[in-house]
């Protein structure tokens, strides 16, 4: 992320409290796409912003992180983060779909567990774990979510189980989910999910323009292209 002159460039408002800007920030990272990243506090939006993420693009806006995680990708097909198989491509947005619906909302009553005083953090926290139950079986299964190799599902569903596993770290780190461990573990010696989560200068019209730009760029590997 750098300071750079303002040049016509996409808009990513985002928000560094949300696992959805997350996803849509590393997808970016891993495209190389340059952007110009507006950082938005979601407990004190702007009224021009009604979603995060938001990628504004010339005469199209993508309010999904889904969706500008998938646009992203498809300008980098040479990382192989979208497989040729139909079979694995449905995998990859079924399980996005589950994450981003049950386990995102288990998530969210257990990290905010005060909210929904009918029930404790603990009764909260195993609800979710059903599907840290089912990314478990995956990566020890496969190595990572979607086969033998790093795809979409890896980098979408990265942010939602590091959100919950900052909930209660120590908790987490003793789990027993040994392989979904792991698997995080080795993002945290990822370069671009170490940017994606550096902070940001919260952004208000008229603001000096911040770039959100891949480290190094083009040397840096996806962890399919690593020995």
């Amino acid at each position: 992320m750098s300071r750079e002159s303002p040049v016509v460039v996409p808009v990513l408002y985002s928000s560094s409290y949300c696992a959805h800007s997350l996803r849509a920030r590393l997808a970016m990272l891993y495209a190389r796409l340059r952007c110009e990243i507006r950082e938005i506090d979601p407990r004190n939006p702007l009224p021009q912003v009604t979603t995060l993420p938001l990628l504004q693009l010339p005469g199209r806006l993508l309010d999904n992180s889904h969706d500008i995680a998938h646009w992203a990708i498809a300008r980098r097909p040479q990382l192989g983060l979208w497989p040729d198989s139909k079979v694995r491509q449905h995998s990859i947005d079924t399980l996005i779909d589950t994450i981003d619906g049950p386990f995102a909302a288990a998530s969210h009553r257990y990290e905010n567990a005060s909210e929904h005083p009918s029930r404790s953090r603990e009764y909260y926290r195993t609800e979710a774990e059903i599907f840290l139950a089912q990314l478990e079986a995956r990566i020890a299964r496969m190595g990572f979510l979607v086969g033998a190799e790093e795809t979409l599902a890896d980098i979408a569903v990265l942010p939602f189980v590091y959100v919950f596993a900052e909930v209660d770290r120590g908790w987490f780190d003793s789990s027993p989910y040994l392989a979904l461990r792991s698997w995080l573990e080795r993002y945290h010696l990822n370069p671009l999910w170490l940017q994606c989560l550096e902070p940001i200068p919260p952004w208000a019209p008229g603001a000096e323009p911040f770039y959100l730009v891949a480290h190094d760029l083009d040397t840096i590997p996806t962890l399919n292209q690593r020995a």
